[in-house]
């Protein structure tokens, strides 16, 4: 168990040079392609400002979602516990939230509805892997069974309308810009994907969590408590949905059960493009990263069309997805099949000097 641990860690541990060119290749030149089309449009300060507010959200989720990929499972949920997590802490916020407050007022009630909102997600993760780690319910069925739980208490706290009435303060946070170039989203993304990166790169947790995911028999037979990785992965997982879901709040300035209902297919597809493996064991937030801009400037390319109906994206990022997973299989097949050809090289020429 241990020597098959061992090999699945050496495949998944990085993600190749050439893995990380390839989707720096296709972000430029998505970006060029839609540069070139739209030219008075695209290239401009304030489009690509307008882009960099809108992808911290499902870029967060993103993040969520590799979470629960490299531990070998996927989390259907990570929207339902976006927008519960919001809907409670902005129902905090109207409540108490006294007319005409200064500006430490503010920064205190800020402070306080993130930690309302991360508390509540850290809650919808606990039930998520309870449901797997306890129970044994796989991943699929349990998140998906656990988003319309999570979503069908959203629906009963706004009885399916939004919440409005959201104070101004709190709306500027997803529209604001710092410096004229550099809205507040982003660099909230910007510290959940440093602190993604700094648990999986540098912690035991990161480490048990790509061991788990590679084999979860091994894992265990290594002393290596699946249990917890598991409950600790899909905890900061909705603790990240919290997070992305102010942010869909505050952009908005209301808040609803089924905001961002594409997003889940979204981050799916930006994890997989971004090199993480489905099967679990790898993956990393600089791929994710770039996967996510990727898809921000296909997506806002499409925008500028609109002859492409909103109707045929869900079919264009399903081919993407299909088209995503069949290079991913057929390149990892190619590297097996190169090592395997090398390996037996080396034995060739070592029975030759014998």
């Amino acid at each position: 168990m241990k020597t098959k641990l061992t090999t699945e860690g050496l495949r998944n541990r990085r993600m190749k040079d050439g893995d990380m060119l390839r989707l720096l290749v296709i972000f430029a030149v998505s970006f060029l392609v839609m540069t070139i089309l739209e030219p008075n449009i695209f290239f401009t300060k304030k489009y690509i400002v307008s882009m960099a507010s809108l992808f911290p959200e499902y870029g967060i989720l993103s993040l969520a979602m590799m979470l629960a990929m490299i531990s070998g499972g996927i989390d259907l949920s990570i929207v339902a516990t976006a927008n519960f997590s919001g809907i409670i802490a902005i129902k905090f916020l109207i409540r108490f939230y006294p007319e005409g407050a200064s500006a430490l007022t503010n920064a205190l009630f800020l402070l306080a509805v993130l930690v309302i909102a991360i508390c509540v997600g850290a809650l919808c993760g606990m039930l998520i892997s309870f449901l797997i780690a306890k129970i044994g319910i796989p991943p699929m069925l349990a998140t998906l069974g656990g988003a319309d739980l999570i979503m069908g208490a959203s629906l009963v706290l706004t009885k399916g309308s939004s919440v409005n009435g959201i104070p101004a303060f709190f709306a500027e946070v997803g529209t604001k810009t710092l410096f004229g170039f550099l809205p507040v989203p982003v660099i909230v993304f910007a510290v959940c994907a440093l602190i993604v990166s700094f648990l999986l790169n540098r912690t035991s947790f990161g480490m048990k969590l790509k061991m788990m995911g590679s084999n979860p028999t091994a894992s265990r037979f290594s002393g290596i408590n699946n249990g917890k990785i598991t409950f600790n992965a899909y905890v900061l997982g909705g603790m990240l949905s919290a997070v992305a879901g102010l942010l869909m709040i505050s952009r908005a300035n209301s808040a609803r059960a089924d905001y961002g209902k594409s997003y889940v297919m979204q981050t799916i597809i930006i994890c997989v493009l971004g090199g993480t493996n489905p099967n679990g064991g790898f993956g990393k937030v600089s791929g994710v990263t770039v996967a996510i801009l990727i898809l921000q400037v296909l997506s806002s390319g499409f925008n500028m069309f609109p002859q492409i109906s909103n109707f045929y994206r869900n079919i264009i990022w399903g081919a993407v997805l299909i088209l995503v997973v069949i290079y991913n299989y057929l390149s990892e097949k190619y590297r097996v099949k190169k090592m395997a050809q090398a390996m037996e090289k080396k034995k060739s020429e070592s029975a030759l000097q014998k």
